[in-house]
């Protein structure tokens, strides 16, 4: 039986891309990207309130720059329960749930965001590794600093851990997370992923354009797999050959 032509994924979250010209000028970039103006502002005093808070480790510095910008984030499928409970938890007790971001290898600590949502089923697309993760959480960042790893290293995780050496998706207990808090408001070096962010948008536009046409090859394929009485004439040979092989000549 043959299957019905490709349709895209409802579950895909639809997420149209945004670029700036001036990611230094944090104001300026906040009105073309909303996401970006709640970042750094100083006099939070977030340390002072009663939290939770977890550590997440990134692969790359892509999908940070991509979590900034879009307000976005998914981890493993363990990870994700994880969180999504505490955050349930934190609803009910009407406490906020931190994630404090590492990449790894980085040797640094990159910024913080707050869980505004619980765990969605919609898939963000533009992740590097795309089959690796699904669904999302919605997520504010709060600070974007590079920080290196020497300023935490007297602090030490729910297991015991030094922080800087915890693996992804492990919960802090809020004293030690109010001490990495601290350190974020009151850290004064500018240095951050934002001063990558136009080269972290060249490679995202990139990606999202390799995706959209490795989409419209697997349309084109499965449309005229179901109706190949349209297939271009040009091209007949070799729809025969993928009919009867499996392959393309």
């Amino acid at each position: 039986m043959q299957q019905e032509p490709y349709v895209r994924n409802k579950r895909d979250l639809k997420v149209p891309f945004i670029t700036c010209d001036d990611y230094n000028n944090i104001e300026y970039a906040g009105k073309l990207i909303p996401a970006l103006k709640q970042i750094n502002i100083p006099g939070r005093k977030l340390y002072e309130t009663d939290a939770y808070a977890f550590i997440l480790r990134s692969n790359n510095d892509d999908d940070i720059h991509k979590s900034i910008k879009y307000g976005v984030w998914t981890s493993s499928k363990e990870n994700n329960e994880r969180i999504n409970q505490k955050y349930k938890e934190a609803q009910q007790q009407n406490k906020s749930v931190y994630l404090f971001y590492s990449v790894v290898k980085s040797g640094q600590f990159v910024g913080v965001a707050k869980l505004s949502s619980g765990y969605k089923e919609e898939s963000f697309q533009y992740w590097w590794e795309i089959k690796k993760w699904k669904g999302h959480f919605d997520v504010q960042w709060l600070y974007v600093k590079d920080i290196i790893n020497k300023h935490f290293e007297q602090l030490k995780n729910c297991d015991n851990i030094e922080i800087t050496r915890s693996r992804d998706g492990v919960q802090l207990n809020w004293e030690t997370a109010k001490e990495m808090m601290k350190i974020f408001e009151e850290f004064s070096d500018k240095k951050s992923i934002l001063n990558d962010f136009q080269e972290l948008d060249k490679r995202e536009q990139a990606l999202r354009q390799y995706k959209q046409q490795m989409q419209y090859q697997r349309n084109q394929q499965q449309f005229y797999g179901y109706y190949p009485q349209f297939y271009p004439q040009q091209y007949q040979q070799q729809y025969q050959y993928q009919q009867q092989w499996g392959y393309q000549q």
